[in-house]
């Protein structure tokens, strides 16, 4: 009994000193990390998910794409970007002078987001108005970075 009682003693101590459960995950031993990894890797499932959600197929449908009603224009275009976060910034700086990511801007003869001359675009949906967009750029660019060094220096694009 008594071997059994020291037994008990010594590991309540080591429970209540620093061998606690957790102490690792709540700072690491350089004191750099204070977050603990939880948290961070919650926010990276969270994000995660709110893709999952994006790419489902619409109910009835047998094909697997981009739910785009659940995302910005900004969001969309970054995912026909295929993430490349480079050609976005200068996508969303080209975009913000052309049009401020209005699907009803107008400017004369050029409309919605792109600001592309066709009246076609002032019919569509501001998803279908990046596209269109990205794929003038990428026609006549090759990629919407050298579209804003065109746009930078002559104010059109």
């Amino acid at each position: 009994m008594k071997r059994h009682a020291v037994l008990t003693s010594t590991f309540t101590n080591e429970i209540n000193g620093f061998d606690k459960p957790d102490t690792l995950s709540k700072q690491n031993a350089s004191g750099v990390q204070p977050e603990p990894p939880r948290r961070i890797a919650r926010g990276v499932l969270a994000v995660a998910i709110g893709i999952l959600l994006c790419i489902v197929p619409d109910a009835g449908s047998s094909e697997q794409g981009l739910n785009r009603s659940y995302i910005s224009y900004k969001e969309y275009s970054l995912y026909l970007l295929d993430f490349n976060y480079k050609e976005y910034d200068c996508l969303v700086k080209l975009y913000n002078h052309e049009s401020h990511w209005n699907p009803d801007a107008v400017n004369g003869s050029h409309y919605g987001i792109p600001q592309g001359n066709s009246e076609w675009l002032k019919e569509q949906d501001g998803w279908t108005q990046v596209q269109w967009g990205l794929d003038y750029i990428g026609h006549r660019y090759g990629e919407p970075c050298i579209a804003l060094n065109h746009w930078s220096k002559y104010g059109w694009h």
